[in-house]
């Protein structure tokens, strides 16, 4: 993913580290969608991805982020570190597209496994505290 800044259509803003993890701030703009803020961030191998402006989508999840593919999905379906990141940004792009879609036909282009704002299996876990 540290390679980004190297993809074309892609403005690099930045990278933090932090404790286990990183994140990476650009901006993307795919066709036929108004320039977007995206913010990848890396606990382990899985990015969670948030972008700004509309959020209204049937692929969040109720913390906002982008619901890409199905965590059950088969690895040719879904990306992995191994890809490297214009694979990501692709993803990425695609599901921005297919929302702009959406929001305006109604339509969702492309596979999908249909869930409501809250999917028990696929939304992450609540940590429970201990007491």
């Amino acid at each position: 993913m540290r390679q980004i800044d190297q993809l074309d259509d892609v403005a690099l803003a930045t990278v933090k580290e932090y404790r286990g993890g990183f994140s990476v701030t650009f901006t993307l703009e795919p066709l036929g969608v108004p320039r977007r803020t995206v913010i990848v961030s890396f606990k382990s191998h899985i990015p969670h991805v948030r972008v700004d402006g509309p959020s209204e989508s049937p692929h969040r999840y109720s913390d906002g982020t982008l619901c890409m593919w199905y965590p059950g999905d088969s690895r040719d379906l879904r990306w992995m570190p191994s890809d490297g990141a214009h694979k990501l940004v692709a993803y990425i792009a695609a599901h921005l597209v297919r929302e702009e879609w959406w929001r305006m036909n109604g339509e969702w282009l492309g596979p999908e496994v249909r869930h409501g704002r809250k999917d028990l299996h696929n939304d992450p876990k609540p940590v429970r505290s201990r007491k």
